[in-house]
């Protein structure tokens, strides 16, 4: 069992209690190759890992089928535009199939929230002076937030469109700034996959190239299995002494309770402990706790569609 927990944990008593953990995953491209040794168009790079998701590889679509750098996700064949020296007129427009696109999808049992996502770039002498990103949240329909960050080289333009603003300068720096800011309902405790496109246009020609690398993705995983679902009454007639415990004998009182079952469960939404009551005027259980080891526990009672829940700790 484990006893050192990496968790952010937050109690609401006026309703669900959550159990969260924030988050902060990098692609660093590393393993990407060009040349004769050529990764193609799938990141080949180890994914990041963190509690509550699992994050998909980078995938270029509809552009090159090689990679232009090593270590950077770069591709050219992207729409053109844009006129060599020109910082004003753009004929150029967003094309709907050709993309960068990752996915980040929470784990059994987690909902995610994810707050933003920042990442470098870099364009050839030629490269497009246009991106967005979107997302399927709302089927890819509109750009999401975007700002820059403490970079005068990159800008953004009405209808959250990012722009390299000067023709003129083109370096083998790569550009740091870029953020996507994610809020409101499509971004909150979402149980299903998050898919991202980043589109890229308005290049010279088509052999200029759009890189990025160093994209993060920042959120907050949230358990919802076991205790996450209970809703915790403060004013039920569930007790529980002595509490704290020190992992002997624990009793549980539930008067006006009509339940069969108790379970105590951990704070990873296991349940560790089971017992079934013995009569229907009994309101008084108590449960041997030996075997559990220190931490936060809940005691949960069910009574038909109503859970009841407590909170109680073991101090070894």
């Amino acid at each position: 069992m484990t006893k050192n927990l990496l968790f952010t944990i937050i109690f609401s008593f006026f309703g669900i209690s959550v159990y969260s953990q924030s988050f902060s995953v990098m692609y660093p491209f590393t393993g990407v190759m060009s040349g004769t040794i050529n990764t193609g168009t799938i990141d080949p790079t180890p994914t990041p890992t963190a509690v509550g998701i699992a994050c998909g590889s980078f995938v270029a679509v509809g552009t090159s089928t090689a990679t232009a750098a090593n270590g950077v996700f770069a591709f050219n064949a992207w729409g053109t535009g844009a006129t060599n020296n020109n910082d004003v007129a753009f004929t150029g427009s967003l094309s709907p199939t050709q993309y960068y696109q990752v996915s980040i999808t929470p784990s059994v049992s987690y909902s995610v929230t994810l707050t933003s996502i920042t990442f470098h770039m870099l364009r050839s002498a030629n490269g497009p002076r246009h991106w967005a990103m979107r997302s399927n949240k709302d089927g890819y329909t509109m750009n999401l937030p975007a700002a820059i960050v403490s970079n005068t080289n990159l800008a953004t333009q009405p209808g959250n469109i990012f722009f390299w603003s000067v023709d003129s300068y083109t370096t083998n720096t790569q550009q740091i700034g870029c953020t996507v800011n994610l809020s409101g309902p499509n971004f909150l405790n979402q149980t299903t996959p998050y898919v991202f496109r980043m589109y890229a246009w308005d290049a010279e020609t088509g052999a200029g190239t759009f890189r990025i690398d160093t994209a993060r993705f920042n959120g907050l995983s949230t358990l919802i299995t076991g205790v996450n679902e209970i809703t915790q009454d403060l004013n039920s007639s569930l007790k529980i002494y002595p509490n704290p415990n020190n992992g002997d004998i624990i009793y549980i009182e539930s008067k006006n309770i009509n339940y069969s079952k108790i379970e105590v469960i951990n704070i990873l939404g296991s349940i560790v402990a089971t017992e079934t009551k013995e009569s229907p005027l009994n309101e008084k259980m108590k449960l041997n706790l030996n075997s559990l080891s220190a931490g936060t526990y809940f005691v949960k009672i069910t009574d038909g569609s109503k859970v009841y829940t407590e909170r109680f700790f073991i101090n070894k």
